[in-house]
C-alpha cells in the first residue's frame, strides 16, 4: 500500500512540523493523546493553550480534550503547575510541553497530578493552621454556589476552617476552573451532591473537593 506525502523541500515547501517519532510510538498513549499533542507541538513556542478555544479547532468536546490532557500529563508529556504572586494567590495556570521525555529535567517538579489533600484533621503546633476563620467565597462564583447550596441543605452557615485549609480549597477550586469546567458544569454536580448527602455527613467542601478529579474527570 502506498503512502502518498507532501514534498517538504524546496522553496515551495508548505509549512510542516517535524516531531519525534518517540512521542508517536509511544503505545502507551491513546491515539487522541498523540493527536492531541502532536497539535499542541505544531503551534509555536510559549503559545498559550485555552480549553474553550481548542474546542473550536477539533470534533472533540472539552471532556475529550481534558482527557487527553490528563493522560499526557499523566505519563509527563505536559506539565502543568500554577503560578503564584508573592501573597501566594494562584495568577493563572501554565503548561510546558515536552516533546520528547527526555527532555524532562529528572526531578524538582511539584506533584500536579494528585492535588495536595485536604483534611479536616490538621494537627500541628503552628498556630496559623490552628485559627480557624470564617469560610467565605471571596468573591469566587463557583464557591459562593457550594455555600448557597449549603445554606439550602444544612439550613446555616459553612463551619468555619483553618487559614491554611482556606487557601488550600480556593486554590483547588481555582484549578478546577483552569481546566475549562463551567459555572452550570460545576452547580450541576454541587446539587447532585446535596442531593444525595447523607444527613450524617457535615458537607464540608473538602470533603466534596476529595471526590472532584472522579466528578470533573480533571
Amino acid at each position: 500500500m502506498p503512502t502518498h506525502r507532501i514534498n517538504k523541500s524546496g522553496k515551495r515547501a508548505p509549512p510542516f512540523t517535524r516531531i519525534d517519532n518517540s512521542m508517536l510510538q509511544d503505545a502507551r498513549l491513546s491515539f487522541k493523546a498523540r493527536g492531541l499533542l502532536s497539535y499542541m507541538l505544531s503551534k509555536p513556542d510559549g503559545f498559550k493553550f485555552y480549553l474553550d478555544e481548542m474546542t473550536k479547532h477539533t470534533t472533540e468536546g472539552k471532556d475529550s480534550i481534558r482527557a487527553g490532557l490528563k493522560e499526557l500529563e499523566k505519563l509527563g508529556y505536559v506539565r502543568r503547575y500554577a503560578v503564584k504572586d508573592q501573597r501566594g494567590k494562584i495568577q493563572s495556570w501554565e503548561l510546558d510541553i515536552y516533546e520528547s521525555l527526555s527532555l524532562r529535567p529528572e526531578s524538582g517538579f511539584p506533584d500536579v497530578e494528585n492535588p495536595t489533600l485536604l483534611t479536616n484533621d490538621l494537627k500541628t503546633n503552628d498556630k496559623r493552621l490552628n485559627k480557624y476563620i470564617a469560610f467565605t467565597s471571596n468573591d469566587n462564583s463557583f464557591v459562593e454556589a457550594y455555600l448557597k447550596h449549603f445554606r439550602i441543605k444544612k439550613n446555616k452557615q459553612h463551619m468555619r476552617v483553618t487559614e491554611e485549609q482556606y487557601q488550600m480549597i480556593h486554590d483547588q477550586i481555582e484549578e478546577i476552573q483552569s481546566y475549562g469546567i463551567t459555572y452550570d458544569e460545576w452547580e450541576a454536580e454541587v446539587k447532585d451532591h446535596f442531593e444525595k448527602l447523607p444527613k450524617s455527613n457535615n458537607g464540608n467542601i473538602i470533603a466534596f473537593l476529595h471526590a472532584a478529579p472522579r466528578r470533573f474527570d480533571v
